[in-house]
């Protein structure tokens, strides 16, 4: 990081007119893959996290996610031979070879960030704190992604950005409050505290990943994070996993752990290096704040939960503030 300065740009170059901030565009829809994959995670993890230790169950999932994440990187490269020579000659050297030299320690430390610590402060926060307090929390990602990236990057975003951040933030409130609001009572500190940690470690990666991402591709930077960290993982619950493979567990459980680490973990981290390549950490991280709306209309579609009224005004909220976002790049 040399102080360079992160604009995203649109790709073909040209300047946009006010109808197409309102049109959906390939990144917003990763985006919303990312978003979509990431709410059906949230009770995948409370469900699984309650038959089985919850730091053997994210060591099985990063395996997963590593596994995953290296077959679409090869298969990205596949492609990739088979284009045109003009094509190749066009794209970053560093896509189709090994990073080395400076750019290596920078994934490395985006890898401790988003591989490491991300997952095991996320883990140990939602088995110690409400749903509530794990939404709330989260939803401050947005905030804090573009304060780091005004400090490091001094990335300027526009008023109605900054708007519909707050927006977006206070609708994502409502939903949670709907859902039995938040509990910051002295029992929940330490789980709280862990899930802040999560979600300022993750708007650290963001950052950090936006130069990353102009020199290796997203499922390149995806995989080598996850190449990086999952042996750590599985290091320190070595005995945890060989004792929970030797025993029968039930289907349900077997189903989160494959769906956590081959979707939620593996091609929503793909999806999400996508969009921040394409739209920058700013406005990328505000689909953070879709995930709790997600997570609502699951409840509902699932598990037939009643949808509230204060959850349906706190969704509309929501999607007018990332309206304004939208309206507000420039």
């Amino acid at each position: 990081m040399d102080g360079e300065r992160i604009v995203p740009v649109p790709e073909n170059g040209s300047n946009l007119n006010k109808s197409s901030h309102l049109r959906l565009n390939p990144a917003d829809g990763f985006l919303l893959v990312t978003a979509l994959l990431w709410g059906i995670n949230i009770p995948v993890v409370k469900y699984a996290t309650h038959q089985m230790d919850a730091m053997t169950f994210n060591a099985l999932r990063m395996i997963l996610s590593t596994i995953t994440l290296g077959l679409c990187w090869r298969v990205e490269l596949w492609l990739q031979s088979q284009s045109a020579k003009d094509r190749l000659a066009e794209a970053s050297p560093m896509e189709n070879s090994a990073p080395s030299g400076r750019i290596g320690w920078r994934i490395a430390g985006f890898a401790l960030l988003s591989g490491l610590l991300y997952p095991l402060a996320f883990m140990e926060g939602i088995d110690r704190t409400t749903a509530g307090n794990t939404a709330l929390l989260l939803a401050s990602m947005p905030m804090w992604t573009a304060l780091l990236s005004r400090l490091v990057y001094s990335e300027r975003l526009s008023k109605l950005t900054w708007i519909g951040l707050l927006v977006t933030f206070i609708g994502t409130l409502l939903i949670i409050q709907a859902r039995g609001g938040v509990d910051f009572s002295r029992e929940h500190f330490v789980g709280n505290c862990f899930m802040l940690l999560g979600a300022m470690t993750w708007a650290s990666a963001t950052v950090v990943s936006m130069p990353l991402l102009k020199r290796v591709s997203p499922l390149q930077l995806a995989f080598l994070s996850a190449l990086f960290t999952t042996p750590i993982h599985v290091g320190l619950n070595i005995g945890y996993i060989a004792d929970w493979l030797a025993r029968p567990s039930e289907n349900g459980v077997i189903a989160c752990v494959l769906y956590s680490g081959i979707l939620s973990t593996g091609v929503a981290y793909a999806t999400w290096n996508i969009g921040v390549r394409k739209l920058g950490g700013s406005h990328a991280s505000v689909y953070q704040n879709l995930v709790t709306l997600v997570a609502v209309l699951i409840s509902w579609f699932v598990l037939g939960e009643p949808v509230l009224v204060l959850q349906v005004v706190g969704g509309i909220i929501a999607i007018g503030g990332l309206v304004l976002i939208r309206r507000g790049r420039a």
